[in-house]
């Protein structure tokens, strides 16, 4: 089968490797699509970092190369031992954590803190940038017919957006502002729309901005010109958002964020940063805002499916698909320089 394997930085090599085999309690899946996520930017032209070069992963025990790719959907050809409840054609959203199942935070519901946490696409044999696909039968989450391949491979950002949204803690009515209008910023609005907060989108970028217009966001501001501070306290009566988010991973981002959030708010931060955060003292001190982060989609995945099946999550101007020999020129390097939204593979145009 042909896959996009990963070498190391800026060698991802599309290659003729084995099928992989389903063993008990695994299910085999046919890959559909698979989206380019920000963090396989960052393991692409910033990595090794979540890969592993010479000691293996100590759940999965695997290292470098390694087959990219967790943002996707597959339909099921093959069930090992086991598994009991997928037939074959069923479609189903992979979420892309495999655990020990057994440690503190495995038993108490909170399992993307597993010790032992390894990610599809990562740290595990099979990644979704190929044409099939081997994942754990509790990472596979059974789709509704309603829902295409495409919107099965948008289930695990919309679940980080998700989880992000519930982190701001916010109901209806108040106001949050979301900073970075790449996929998880535009998957915030998205569920906070639907929860009836007021979301306000800041970008630097014209043709984000121009997707979030056609998008229907009411509010969008350019942080460019260095007072994105000042107009969010004029459009919230001096007081601040309610809660900011911080999904683009820059400093500017992330002070706009806290300088911006109304006293006693929260500041949710669910980008990568590359380079340590720098706090005012004072500022933390005297806004008493609460500053959190989002570790994956834990718990997600259910509200998501249910949610993208009844119209939360529409796909029109920001998706789009490309070819799987393309991946590295219409993919990586074009998100990389900030051309284009959200980029899902047809992987089976290999």
């Amino acid at each position: 089968m042909r896959a996009a394997v990963y070498h190391g930085r800026q060698d991802l090599r599309l290659e003729d490797v084995p099928e992989p085999i389903a063993g008990r309690g695994d299910v085999k899946l046919k890959v559909l699509y698979n989206g380019i996520c920000g963090s396989d930017l960052h393991e692409y032209y910033d990595g090794p970092i979540t890969t592993r070069t010479t000691t293996p992963h100590p759940l999965t025990g695997v290292k470098n190369p390694v087959i990219l790719g967790h943002e996707l959907c597959g339909e099921v050809v093959e069930v090992g031992p086991d598994v009991e409840d997928l037939e074959l054609g069923d479609r189903v959203a992979v979420e892309p954590v495999e655990t020990c199942g057994h440690c503190l935070y495995c038993t108490s519901g909170q399992y993307n803190h597993c010790d032992l946490l390894a990610f599809h696409g990562y740290n595990r044999n099979s990644g979704g940038l190929a044409q099939f696909s081997v994942v754990r039968r509790s990472m596979a989450h059974k789709l509704p017919r309603s829902l295409t391949p495409m919107q099965g491979a948008l289930i695990e950002p919309m679940a980080i957006a998700w989880r992000t949204a519930d982190r701001c803690e916010l109901e209806a009515g108040q106001t949050a502002v979301v900073h970075g209008a790449g996929p998880i910023g535009i998957g915030v609005y998205f569920t906070l729309r639907r929860r009836g907060v007021r979301v306000i989108m800041s970008d630097p970028s014209p043709a984000r901005r121009a997707v979030l217009r056609a998008l229907g966001v009411a509010t969008i501001l350019d942080p460019s010109d260095g007072k994105v501070v000042t107009a969010i306290k004029d459009l919230t009566g001096g007081r601040g958002a309610d809660a900011s988010i911080d999904a683009a991973g820059v400093p500017k981002a992330f002070q706009a964020s806290l300088l911006g959030t109304a006293v006693d708010g929260n500041v949710v931060v669910v980008a990568i940063h590359t380079r340590p955060l720098e706090i005012g003292p004072m500022d933390i001190l005297m806004s008493e805002a609460r500053i959190t982060g989002v570790a994956l989609s834990c718990n997600a995945f259910p509200s998501v499916i249910k949610e993208m099946a009844a119209g939360a999550y529409p796909t029109d101007g920001w998706v789009e698909t490309i070819p799987f020999n393309d991946i590295i020129r219409d993919g990586f390097e074009r998100l990389h320089r900030q051309d284009g939204t959200k980029i899902l593979v047809d992987v089976q145009s290999a």
